[in-house]
């Protein structure tokens, strides 16, 4: 880290404190803009109703002058509303003249009010509209709603507070709509003065509000491209702790797998994100991530590995992000939807929304409390008898020595416990003419299930934004959050102990080693000696502010910061086997992220030729730093002082890292809706990256959408059937910077072979490539919707996406100076359907049923590779004309019956008994051949429930834990071995599943698809039952609203393998020579490993009050 940069620039040009104040100091402002206006001096009239000529006497009063003014004014005006705090009289009789719709003339101290003569035929429509999302809250003013005048081009919009004017003849009839909300239509020679008008909330389908991009919003029925939404609704369902978990099976062509095998309990888990398959080959994980967009800021999800450099445990930060404070998430897939974030939309993009304050201010506070527990069936390996009696059939009981024969543990229940979570929240929304706002609090409290880890975390929020007069709209966002993880791994203890060995010494201590001596890894007394924690703070704010220029154009300024800061404290014991050779080890890492982001758009709206245009242009600039430092320390006189700078220099090590990306954007997007019939859309931008050859910076993005609703035709039969239908089709190009900087200008690193004066030298390991360019995907996507019956949605869609100039780490001429480089040298596509269906099964007065299907599935294939040349790494393969995902293994055929004896096949598919790597072959791959959800909503008074499955059908897992640990006897004296291992060969003629057992052939456990298997499954993920008090309980407490929640998650799972369940043939063998008892055991470890150790269970009750 650059220290001397940091001495030299003073405090408060930090960027980070610097955007955090700024951002905390708006927000105080915006709150602080109703209460200002109380105190101004001058002309001061308050905003209540009262005669107007009450207002012109306190007026009068105020200034010294007088009014003359026909009567008339005054007997059509009964009751006035107006608010006046201005500095001097012109302002204020200026602001009263437009409210009034007169002319002024001040002569002397004297002023006169005429009547502005209106149009002949017309009358001059004022009025005020607002929004009522029927969510208990009061209805709230709503600028840019539209006000035309039906069957013209004439339209205007309303402003910040709601209020339009426009001239309208007599016998005209004015239609008022909003994007979401049902319209109203008000004829013209039914209006008597000013309008109140209240817009309900569409609960039809059609008329769901789809958030683009940039704050721009289209009608689903008007879409071109493809994206899906969750709303508040679907989230208040659902009890995850992670933003990512909430998306899990209810998205279609969204594809989550955890990355660290967290468990669905834990938010501190990793889970990768795949939108429509994976189009990049390097990078790490993260070149396939999508974009997390939270409020108009690029959320930074990790580095090349996916994780905060410079920590050595990864922490997802979506975890940052408090579920809670999301009001709605919208999935963007195709071209049309995603071309408009360019650099880095060609994985997809997920735009999260937080709540805004409106209506009264309202006072929430809700409470969730949960138990996590592993069922009772984790990972079934031998018991104490069962690991005995196989002992002895292996003729060893005699190499046990000094160990407890007696002894049965159950190591799962030495290392699991019974975790619980614990949610408090508390919220106060609401907004007035001047301010709108909503804050919150949360601290979230949890033990995972895993002895000795544990996560708490404060977090605030502040969304507050404010009208200054008619136009002008300041808007700011700040949400921080505070965390602490104490964290243990325990490798594979899990089942890698004999259960003839206890945990515990002679006075109760956890052991290190068995009673042979032999060394016991990751034994739960590690916790308590040694440390492993790790502490983060993160904070997200925006400011910026919309200007209405004129009606129908809007001007938008959003400047965003992310800021992570990051710290890790790790010790190993001088006292047990972690630390001892070190004689104590220390590591302390810090690491800061800092994204910046400003953003300008100018919007334009209007209504031409029976339909509605609408144009965006923007600029956009992106800063991304990244800084890591972390240093190592051994040889500490004792275990209490832990810090690096107490041991001696030649024992510290320390290193850096620091890394820098600069992104320059412009784009546009014109899009008209014709008669609400046809639409199309074009969409522009182009990019300049620092990531790529400085020859090739830039690069153009651009896309096209069409839409036909075809049921809106004259010649349309009007039906019951299907009441809508349309045809829509995309086609554009996107594409991916999220690569590491070093990429394009080379990397270097310290070579021993390059030495001088007995140091290392550097030495270049990937060559400098000045034509490294994007990858750029080209995308293909056509979609039908329709609507059966009135009541079921149906959305069909085929994509076929094809990324090409993938880059790649291609070998290169020796005579070059090094062996290779990063060039774009790939080309890979993904191809596949979705479908979603979603509607009403059952609608009674006081009973609702709904369900929502979701499939999706995709067919990945390499089309190019560097010289089309094979890349295996370890167990799979990247082969032109095959899945990226393959698996490269040599074929299980079985085991010999007559000798026990393993065996394969080789290339030409004879037996051997050989194992040989040369006989590798694909096998399959791991992407499923369909996968999806399906839930279901049901509403009876004031009860409602839920219940939610996820399904997977094909693709392939390798077990590699299985694999690994505790098969075919090897090293059983060491350790345990899988309950498949009492169906073993043991006589001649056998039919057996397992090889003959041995305690030192590794050959049986050789890598082949022995260990491949199925990942179809079927889980029941959620269900979920809650009940709202009735009103009369709740006017007699004086509360708004009371609601509780019960929530079970991970219930069940059914696999392949669930019902393969029966008496082990081998164990009545052992029964019979030693004397012991059968049982029923699970056939295949693999039906625990998916459901069940994967599996973490939880309830939940919860319970929301509003006052």
């Amino acid at each position: 880290m650059n220290e001397k940069f940091f001495k030299r620039s003073p405090a408060f040009l930090n960027p980070e404190l610097l955007s955090v104040k700024l951002t905390t100091l708006m927000t105080i402002g915006l709150l602080s803009c109703s209460i200002q206006q109380s105190f101004a001096q001058r002309i001061h009239i308050d905003t209540t109703k009262k005669p107007l000529k009450t207002v012109l006497k306190q007026i009068e009063e105020q200034s010294g002058y007088s009014f003359v003014y026909d009567a008339g004014i005054v007997e059509n005006t009964s009751m006035f509303q107006i608010s006046l705090d201005e500095d001097g009289i012109q302002a204020a009789l200026s602001k009263l003249a437009k409210e009034l719709h007169v002319d002024y003339k001040i002569v002397n101290k004297t002023i006169t009010l005429t009547r502005i003569k209106e149009k002949e035929g017309t009358i001059l429509l004022k009025g005020r509209v607002s929004i009522d999302d029927q969510d208990g809250k009061s209805p709230s003013y709503q600028a840019g709603v539209s006000v035309a005048i039906k069957g013209t081009n004439k339209v205007t919009s309303t402003n910040n507070i709601g209020e339009f004017s426009l001239d309208v003849p007599m016998e005209a009839t004015i239609v008022v709509s909003y994007i979401g909300y049902k319209p109203r239509e008000i004829p013209a020679k039914d209006i008597r003065k000013n309008l109140a008008i209240v817009l309900q909330k569409s609960m039809d389908y059609l008329d769901e509000v789809i958030v683009t991009a940039y704050g721009t919003k289209e009608a689903r029925e008007n879409q071109t491209g493809s994206a899906f939404t969750i709303t508040r609704k679907d989230l208040d369902n659902r009890p995850a702790l992670r933003l990512d978990a909430l998306l899990e099976g209810v998205v279609p062509g969204v594809e989550f797998n955890s990355q660290d095998g967290g468990t669905n309990s834990s938010a501190r888990s990793r889970y990768s994100t795949r939108i429509r398959g994976e189009s990049s080959t390097v990078g790490g994980t993260t070149s396939n991530e999508p974009l997390w967009v939270v409020d108009g800021v690029p959320l930074y999800t990790g580095g090349t590995t996916n994780s905060i450099p410079g920590m050595q445990n990864s922490i997802s930060p979506l975890t940052y992000i408090n579920p809670n404070d999301i009001e709605s998430v919208t999935v963007l897939k195709d071209a049309s939807a995603t071309t408009i974030y360019g650099a880095n939309g060609s994985n997809g993009v997920i735009l999260i929304t937080t709540k805004r304050g409106k209506g009264a201010p309202k006072l929430t506070y809700s409470f969730r409390t949960g138990i996590n527990r592993r069922p009772s069936s984790h990972l079934n390996q031998l018991n104490g008898r069962q690991y005995l009696n196989l002992v002895k059939a292996m003729g060893m009981v005699d190499q046990l020595g000094k160990i407890d024969t007696s002894q049965d543990t159950r190591w799962a229940d030495v290392y699991n416990r019974t975790g619980f979570t614990n949610l408090h929240s508390l919220g106060l929304s609401g907004s007035t003419d001047a301010v709108h706002y909503f804050l919150s609090a949360n601290i979230y409290d949890e033990k995972q299930t895993i002895i000795g880890n544990s996560t708490k975390r404060y977090d605030v929020r502040s969304n507050v934004s404010g009208n200054v007069g008619k136009r002008l709209v300041l808007n700011s966002t700040l949400a921080a959050s505070y965390s602490k993880d104490d964290m243990f791994n325990p490798g594979n203890a899990y089942f890698q102990y004999s259960p003839l060995i206890s945990p515990f010494g002679p006075n109760g201590e956890y052991i290190e080693r068995d009673p042979n001596g032999g060394l016991l890894q990751g034994m739960p007394g590690l916790i308590d000696q040694n440390e492993q924690k790790q502490a983060t703070a993160h904070v997200l704010g925006t400011l910026g502010f919309t200007y209405q220029l004129w009606d129908g154009l809007v001007f938008t300024n959003l400047n965003g910061a992310d800021f992570t800061s990051a710290n890790e404290d790790q010790y190993f014991s001088m006292y047990n086997y972690t630390g001892s050779s070190s004689n104590g080890e220390a590591y302390r890492g810090q690491s800061q992220v800092l994204n910046l982001i400003s953003t300008n758009t100018l919007a334009f709206k209007r209504t031409i030729f029976k339909g509605d245009f609408d144009v965006v242009l923007g600029t956009e600039a992106r800063k991304e730093e990244r800084r890591s430092v972390s240093a190592t320390g051994s040889n500490f006189p004792n275990d209490y002082i832990r810090e690096v700078g107490f041991v001696a220099t030649d024992n510290r090590l320390g290193t850096t890292s620091r890394d820098k990306q600069t992104l320059l954007s412009y784009f546009g997007r014109a899009g008209y809706v014709y008669d609400k019939r046809y639409a199309i859309n074009y969409t522009y931008r182009k990019d300049g990256s620092s990531n790529f050859g400085k020859d090739v910076k830039w690069g153009t993005f651009s896309s096209v959408g069409a839409a036909w609703t075809i049921s809106n035709e004259a010649f349309w039969p009007k039906n019951k059937i299907v009441d809508f239908l349309k045809f829509k089709a995309s086609y554009g190009n996107n594409g991916n910077s999220r690569f590491n900087s070093a990429y394009a200008s080379g990397i270097y690193k310290y070579d021993s072979n390059y030495s001088y004066g007995g140091s290392s030298g550097t030495t270049m390991s990937r060559g400098v490539n000045d034509g490294l360019k994007w990858e750029t995907t080209k995308m293909l996507n056509t979609g039908i919707d329709f609507r059966l019956l009135g009541r079921w949605n149906v959305a069909a869609e085929y994509y076929r996406n094809v990324t090409h100039d993938m880059i790649d780490d291609a070998y290169v001429s020796m005579v070059t100076g090094f062996r290779r480089t990063y060039q774009n040298v790939g080309k890979m596509q993904n191809a596949g359907v979705e479908l979603s269906v979603n509607g009403a099964i059952l609608q009674k007065e006081n009973f609702n049923w709904n369900a929502t299907f979701i499939l999706s599935s995709n067919r990945n294939k390499v089309l190019q590779l560097n010289e089309d040349i094979d890349r295996v790494s370890g167990n799979t393969i990247m082969r032109k004309g095959y899945n990226s995902r393959s698996y490269y293994l040599v074929r299980w055929a079985g085991v010999d019956p007559s000798t026990g004896d393993p065996m394969w096949y080789d290339l030409d598919g004879n037996v051997t008994k050989v194992y040989n790597t040369e006989n590798r072959v694909l096998v399959g791959d791991s992407t499923p051949q369909y996968y999806g959800g399906l839930t279901n909503y049901v509403n009876y008074k004031n009860w409602n429930f839920s219940i939610f499955f996820k399904y997977s059908k094909g693709g392939y897992y390798f077990d590699q834990a299985t694999r690994n640990n505790g098969l075919d006897g090897l090293n059983i004296l060491s350790g345990n071995q899988s309950i498949d291992m009492l169906n073993s060969w043991y006589f001649p003629g056998q039919l057996a599943t397992s090889p003959r057992l041995s305690n030192t052939s590794t050959s049986s456990i050789m890598n082949s698809t022995r260990f491949l298997l199925d990942k179809t499954y079927l889980k029941l993920d959620n269900i979920s039952v809650g009940y709202t008090f009735n009103s009369g309980l709740i006017r007699r407490l004086k509360l708004d609203h009371i609601s509780v929640t019960a929530m079970a998650s991970n219930i069940a799972m059914w696999t392949p393998y669930s019902s393969k369940k029966g008496s082990i043939k081998n164990y009545e063998v052992l029964a019979k020579q030693y004397g012991v008892t059968s049982g029923s055991v699970v056939d295949n470890t693999y039906a625990n490993m998916l459901s069940e150790s994967s599996r973490v269970l939880n309830y939940s009750m919860g319970i929301n009050i509003g006052f």
